[in-house]
């Protein structure tokens, strides 16, 4: 029968960088026809290049989602360094965001979805 031997694990370098090191980007917003959406831009566009773009799920935003962690990974950095990303916010997902008034129709998954074109639109 083989013996099991402990073994010390060490990490060389970290997977995710510290918490407390934001992500720089730029805040930005774009009014659509179904209202006003924030997005951060991370990188510089580069010309033929595609974007990444990010779009949270329910009830989160760019910060609060499965993205930060991902986009913070190290292996993640080598890709992302090659492109930009785009971070979209949903309309009140925003940090900061104010509430929204009395009677507001918030849009459809359709219409959340018609948003991207304006922004890749003000982007160009």
């Amino acid at each position: 029968m083989t013996e099991l031997h402990e073994v010390q694990i060490t990490e060389e370098k970290p997977l995710l960088l510290p918490p407390s090191q934001p992500i720089p980007g730029k805040k930005h917003s774009v009014e659509t026809p179904y209202g006003l959406v924030a997005f951060t831009v991370h990188g510089t566009p580069k010309p033929k290049r595609p974007a990444i773009l990010t779009y949270h799920d329910v009830g989160l935003n760019r910060k609060w989602s499965c993205f930060e962690t991902l986009f913070r990974f190290e292996d993640m950095q080598e890709i992302v360094k090659n492109f930009v990303v785009v971070h979209v916010d949903a309309p009140g997902m925003e940090e900061g965001a104010p509430l929204f008034p009395l009677g507001y129709q918030y849009p459809s998954l359709d219409q959340l979805a018609d948003m991207i074109p304006c922004i890749l639109q003000y982007l160009k």
